[in-house]
């Protein structure tokens, strides 16, 4: 049970399309959804209209950084969500 009796922390960086980064300090058990939402309200925006990718896989809303094996300085990419398909 080494490590567990106090929460660790780590810097994650979010990343938009324009390659603006913005830096989130967390513990590793917190619900990427309560990031995600923080980072539209601070961009403005809704959150359904962002998708969140980690190594170019959605993250999924109730994961955390622990169930990622997210490390200090991990970059998450931010894009605008599309819809639609091909003509």
């Amino acid at each position: 049970m080494s490590g567990e009796d106090e929460p660790e922390t780590l810097t994650i960086r979010i990343r938009d399309q324009d390659g603006q980064e913005t830096f989130f300090k967390i513990k590793k058990t917190t619900k990427m959804r309560k990031v995600f939402e923080s980072y539209a309200t601070r961009r403005g925006v809704q959150m359904t209209s962002l998708r969140f990718l980690l190594d170019g896989e959605n993250v999924e809303l109730d994961s955390t950084p622990k169930m990622l094996e997210l490390e200090d300085q991990d970059q998450i990419d931010c894009m605008l969500a599309q819809t639609g398909g091909c003509l």
